[in-house]
């Protein structure tokens, strides 16, 4: 049903044996993440005998921060706070992800080292779609690999969009502040 797992990342890796899901519940949560959006249920369903599930129990980590990058994460259930590590004992929270909500997609394109540390708020579902399985969709279905990453594309250049007009608007402040 479900291929081997070919690259698991060291938080991935688990003694708990990953979750087997149906088809359409994977399917369903797939269709609801932005990168996939344009894909054809066939394509779906594609990616959907690639990605590989697995259940976190929380406080269980599932990115480290500074780790290398191997891939995404889409919360299928439950949910995840993104933490930011800024010294020996001081944790910054930054963001609660839950259901339907995505992390780790720039990892496809590039392996960066992660950012912050995204850890299991509680007990959740969480489907990993790996570099690996990006490379191998391009090597055998070229189409839909380069459609996933125009999917990333759009979604990282909204992204740097927004984050410009709110750099903008806080400069924009920061000179009224100033010229008072």
């Amino acid at each position: 049903m479900r291929s081997t797992l070919t690259y698991q990342d060291e938080e991935w890796d688990s003694r708990l044996d990953r979750l087997q899901k149906t088809e359409d519940e994977i399917l369903e949560i797939l269709s609801g993440v932005k990168i996939f959006e344009s894909l054809t249920r066939a394509e779906l369903q594609m990616v959907e005998r690639i990605v590989h599930c697995r259940e976190f129990f929380p406080q269980e980590v599932v990115v480290r921060q500074g780790a290398p990058g191997v891939g995404m994460y889409i919360i299928q259930s439950g949910s995840t706070d993104v933490v930011l590590e800024v010294g020996e004992d001081e944790v910054i929270r930054l963001a609660s992800l839950t259901d339907g909500q995505f992390f780790g997609e720039m990892s496809l394109l590039d392996g960066a080292p992660r950012a912050a540390s995204v850890i299991s708020a509680e007990r959740s579902q969480i489907i990993g779609f790996f570099s690996s399985d990006l490379m191998g969709l391009i090597e055998h279905a070229p189409k839909l690999g380069f459609k996933i990453i125009l999917g990333i594309s759009q979604l990282m250049g909204n992204r740097l969009r927004e984050t410009v007009k709110d750099y903008r608007s806080a400069l924009k402040e920061l000179r009224q502040l100033t010229d008072n």
